[in-house]
């Protein structure tokens, strides 16, 4: 998405009015900009496409949601250090996000793993359920992202990993002295909204990579169902109020 402070001031048609102001007080709005920190989701074609069609909606006033992870550590920085790359974490949220909301009543549950169980209805026809092993909380965060000079602002809605609140920490596990154990599924759940790319060389790299995509496929489809139900009185028209574009992602070749 890249930083929001200058392509917001922009939006509203303000920038240079802001620039004049700071000047007048020897600051430099160019410095001001600096500080505000690269948003870790990303920065590749596919990521910079996706935002220029959220900019773009916007612009156009054209009603839009963008949805995806709220990653803990984005992008990677690189160094070198004595003559070797040397990767270390992007911790873009370290002093929090100031333009993002945090929606906490408006958290889903994303299921995982388990099994099926067969029954038969009322009328006797066979049917079959999906008993979830486990249940992710998805919390959504919203930044807005305006139109330039129009009175249209789209959300951005990313998608953090909390453990549900029957599966977080186990107190019982923790006062036996399971100390690992009592914070297992809860490590287990943040750790899809972890890191931006995990490593697919391992086999648990590519299930992490796996539980991202539908953890974040699972929980925008719920938003929307969700949404469209509380002003619709079924999904018979769903088509008629929403079209999804979904971007590429890396698949891994076998």
């Amino acid at each position: 998405m890249g930083r929001y402070l200058g392509n917001n001031m922009i939006s509203l048609g303000i920038y240079e009015t802001v620039a004049e102001m700071l000047a007048e007080n020897n600051i430099a709005l160019e410095d001001v900009l600096e500080e505000e920190v690269d948003p870790g989701l990303g920065n590749g074609g596919l990521g910079r496409l996706a935002a220029c069609f959220l900019d773009s909606l916007a612009c156009l006033e054209v009603p839009a949601i963008g949805y995806g992870i709220r990653y803990e550590f984005g992008i990677f920085h690189q160094y070198i250090r004595n003559g070797w790359q040397v990767e270390v974490p992007d911790k873009w949220l370290r002093n929090g996000n100031p333009w993002e909301i945090c929606r906490q009543n408006e958290s889903l549950e994303i299921p995982f793993g388990g099994h099926t169980e067969m029954y038969h209805s009322d009328k006797g026809h066979p049917c079959t359920v999906w008993v979830p092993a486990r249940r992710v909380k998805a919390v959504p965060y919203d930044t807005p992202v305006p139109g330039y000079n129009n009175n249209t602002v789209n959300p951005l809605r990313l998608w953090s990993a909390m453990a549900s609140e029957d599966e977080g920490f186990d107190f019982d596990r923790f006062n036996a002295g399971d100390y690992d154990g009592a914070v297992e599924s809860q490590i287990s759940s943040e750790n899809i909204s972890k890191v931006l790319y995990p490593n697919d060389n391992t086999p648990q790299g590519r299930q992490l990579r796996l539980e991202q995509q539908f953890f974040f496929v699972s929980a925008s489809l719920q938003d929307m169902i969700r949404s469209h139900l509380s002003k619709q009185p079924s999904l018979d028209n769903f088509f008629d109020f929403y079209t999804v574009q979904l971007n590429d992602t890396h698949p891994r070749s076998p």
